[in-house]
């Protein structure tokens, strides 16, 4: 609607009057001669009614450019005008009867109105929903063409309104954690089945609850997804140290203050946890008393993979620089890590936009590698992808690639052997309603969730013949269901995720062993999938694994 506004814009302030021109100069240069100025300037405005003389032999190019010019760019500005007024009737008509697989926003938080500006800019359908009508930031989400509905998400019908049962994705952040529980409660009756919901807990503790409720609940139709600004500025933070220090980092130098340096640290441990490799994080007393003190309770296991130390080892060559304090600050502390002849690179977060930050200067060291996560975390791909649901969905795919390349399977065998970003988007979705579905597992297995640490295993959990048996059964049952449900069909042939037909669409009795073994590997994944969010599983002792 807003590309219409502008062709319309661009009509009436360029072509309107170049036809009225082209029309005047016409009629003036007429053979006989014979019209005056103000005739001409008449006979010009009558062309965008389509009205001019038609017995004219020979008329001159600019009046017969102007003869077609006029009415037809007076019809596409009116039609212009005509969307202009009514485009936010016809979006509201449009999601209706057609909305589906649209992100809704509920709140104009910085967070939501970001995520609407960058999910539009890509040319995704966003609803947004904020009770306040003079928001200042609604008019320019409304212009980059959202549709933006005033309402309070608490209401049922609010939420309907922007067709929450058919949405991809739900985003609350109000801005209050009590409205956003309250929502997400609303939710639970509204959404659909293939709705993910991310809400924003700002409060830690809260969050952590949350955080373990929403694995262990599975009787809801969406899914939830609680998330902490920081931790997800964190995770943004660590995807960009990952990708630019190398492979095979055991060792990193941390300097932070504040809550976001604290879930760097955190998420940094999880990571190099959950790979099961050993790793070391080196830290000054000032970051110790700041960081690993408060997260002691929670995480005792800190301790133990954190060493106090005046100087930076010789044997790190790694830095992370994330605080609190200002720019010039952070600044400073990366470039005295960096010059330390045995680092390589030093990464610090910066929590401004990209371009407002004294941290977007060049040239200040090639050593000092600047991650603008207060920004990056807000794109889609990062916002969504950070999702406990997609985490633990690309690590239960993982789990199947390695268990179908170990029976010997390839990518020519299996178009499914590749990496998860190259998945289509029907398999990525099969991967999240499992992860989606955990939560019946840990019930059936009588488990816990405990917080991942050095002595929590990510291993098989011990499970009895029958109960492993029953568990495969149950899955393959929900897997045929989420599939059938989405349109897919049984066909004999190979799997086909573009005509929606698979050859294993069929009851548990008739499938073969392999095939059979592939839903038992589904149960044997969970552990390395739960690790990957920072969770272990304690299972009460039972028969010996199966």
């Amino acid at each position: 609607m807003s590309a219409l506004n502008r062709v319309g814009v661009w009509l009436g302030v360029v072509l309107i009057p170049v036809s009225l021109l082209l029309g005047y100069i016409g009629y003036r240069d007429l053979a006989d001669a014979s019209m005056s100025r103000p005739d001409a300037a008449f006979g010009a405005i009558q062309l965008f009614f389509m009205e001019t003389q038609t017995d004219l032999d020979q008329p001159p190019l600019a009046l017969n450019i102007a003869r077609f010019s006029a009415p037809l760019s007076l019809a596409i500005a009116t039609f212009a005008a005509i969307v202009a007024l009514a485009g936010e009737r016809i979006r509201r008509l449009l999601l209706r009867q057609f909305g589906r697989d649209h992100v809704v926003i509920a709140g104009l938080s910085e967070t939501g109105r970001e995520l609407a500006r960058s999910l539009r800019s890509q040319g995704r359908r966003v609803v947004v929903l904020d009770s306040d009508a003079s928001h200042p930031a609604a008019a320019d989400v409304q212009a980059l063409g959202a549709l933006v509905i005033v309402g309070d998400a608490r209401q049922p019908e609010q939420l309907m309104r922007c067709r929450v049962d058919t949405a991809r994705h739900v985003v609350v952040n109000t801005g209050h954690d009590s409205i956003n529980v309250e929502v997400c409660e609303v939710l639970t009756a509204v959404a659909g089945h293939a709705t993910t919901v991310h809400a924003a807990i700002d409060d830690e503790a809260l969050w952590s609850v949350l955080g373990r409720v929403q694995l262990e609940e599975s009787d809801s139709a969406a899914t939830f997804d609680f998330f902490h600004p920081d931790d997800r500025k964190a995770a943004s933070f660590i995807d960009a140290v990952d990708q630019g220090s190398g492979p095979d980092v055991s060792e990193v130098y941390l300097l932070g203050r504040g809550s976001l340096a604290r879930r760097v640290l955190v998420r940094w441990c999880q990571r190099r946890l959950a790979e099961g490799e050993p790793f070391t994080v080196h830290v000054d007393a000032a970051t110790h008393r700041a960081l690993v003190g408060p997260s002691l309770a929670a995480l005792p296991w800190i301790r133990d993979v954190v060493a106090e130390v005046d100087v930076v080892p010789a044997s790190c060559r790694i830095g992370l620089v994330c605080s609190d304090v200002s720019d010039g600050a952070s600044l400073s502390a990366a470039l005295s890590i960096a010059s330390e002849r045995q680092v390589d690179r030093v990464f610090l977060c910066s929590t401004l936009p990209s371009g407002r930050a004294v941290l977007d200067l060049k040239g200040v060291s090639e050593k000092v590698c600047v991650i603008p996560a207060g920004s990056t975390f807000r794109e889609p791909e990062a916002f969504f992808a950070h999702s406990w649901v997609d985490i633990m969905a690309a690590a239960r795919h993982d789990f199947y690639c390695a268990s179908e390349r170990s029976r010997g399977r390839t990518a020519a065998d299996n178009p499914s052997l590749i990496a998860w970003g190259e998945l289509p988007e029907s398999l990525k979705d099969s991967n999240r309603r499992f992860a989606a579905a955990v939560g019946a597992v840990l019930g059936d297995l009588g488990a816990a969730l405990v917080p991942l640490g050095p002595r929590t295993a990510s291993e098989t959990p011990p499970v009895e013949s029958e109960l492993m048996e029953s568990l495969a059964r149950q899955e393959h049952d929900r897997w045929m269901a989420d599939l059938l449900r989405d349109g897919w069909r049984y066909d004999p042939g190979a799997k086909d995720p573009v005509r929606k037909t698979h050859p294993l669409l069929v009851d548990w009795a008739e499938l073969d062993e392999i095939e059979r073994d592939k839903d038992r590997d589904s149960i044997r994944a969970i552990p390395q999938m739960l690790a990957r969010v920072g969770w272990a599983l304690d299972v009460p002792a039972r028969a010996p694994v199966s």
